[in-house]
Formats: structure tokens, sequence, C-alpha cells
């Protein structure tokens, strides 16, 4: 202890000083130290439950983009198959509107045919008369007597009829 004399170290005075750092140390432990680590624990706790809500919610914004993304291509699918429906649905329309056009166009003709035959035959048989008129008046001035008209007209178409008109 002399050595410590010499030293200018006092034994005593390192006893009450290690004695008061103990305390010291306990007091701080007790009331500083453990309060601080629960607050810590706490945080800790509290940033670990965010970064799981975090990645739960991130796991759930990927699946709802992805479920868009398919809801978004199958309205675009949809869309072409509308498009696709409508140019069809155009063109059958166009092509029955084409097959009524020429259908009508066939009936047009084919009454214009029948409406020209009707003509065709009317002018024969008004040219018939007209020659019948004609022979008669003819053969009349040629015998230079008269025949009865009908008489006449019955000779005349009956040699008409003989001699074919073509068609």
């Amino acid at each position: 202890m002399e050595i410590l004399k010499e030293l200018g170290i006092d034994p005593q005075l390192v006893f009450v000083n290690a004695l008061a750092f103990l305390a010291l140390l306990w007091l701080l432990k007790r009331f500083l130290f453990k309060p601080v680590s629960e607050i810590l624990a706490l945080r800790q706790e509290e940033i670990r439950t965010q970064q799981e809500e975090a990645s739960r919610n991130r796991t759930v914004a990927e699946e709802l983009r992805r479920a868009y993304e398919e809801r978004l291509a199958a309205i675009e699918a949809e869309a072409r198959e509308k498009i696709q429906a409508a140019i069809k649905e155009g063109q059958d329309h166009a092509a029955a509107l084409l097959a009524e056009a020429r259908e009508q166009a066939e009936k047009v003709l084919k009454r214009g045919e029948e409406e020209l035959k009707r003509e065709y035959a009317k002018a024969m048989v008004q040219l018939r008369e007209d020659v019948v008129g004609l022979a008669v008046q003819s053969a009349g001035k040629l015998i230079d007597r008269s025949l009865d008209d009908a008489t006449h007209r019955a000779l005349i178409r009956e040699f008409i009829e003989s001699i074919e008109v073509p068609k």
C-alpha cells in the first residue's frame, strides 16, 4: 500500500469511486439502458412490421397489375373480334345488296325483253293488217272490180300467213 501512497493514490478513494461507478452503472442499466433497449426493440418491431406490410402491398399491387394487364388484353381481343365481326357483317350486307341489285336488274331485263316481244308481236299484227289493206287496194285497182272487203281480207290473210316472216 505504500506504493499506492507514493504514487498519490488513496485506496479508500479508489474503493469509493469504484463503488460509485458500480452504483452509477446499475442505475444507468435500470433507468436508462433498459427503457432505451425496450424503445429500440419496439421501433425494430415496427420497422419489421412495416417492411412486411410493404412486401404484402407490393405483392398485391403486382397481382392487381397482372389482373389489369390480363383484363386489358381480353378487352383488346374482344374489340378485335367485334371489329372483325362488323367487317364480316358489312361484307355480307354488301354481298346481299349486290345480289339483290343483280336480281332486280335481271327482272328489269326480263320485263324489257317480254315488253319488246309484245311490241314486236303488235307491230307484226299491225304490219299484216297494213299489208292486207294495201294488197286489197292494189288488187281492187288491178282487177277493176270490187269484191267485198271481207273476202279480200280473208284471201290476203291466207296469203300472208303462208309467207314466213323472219323473227
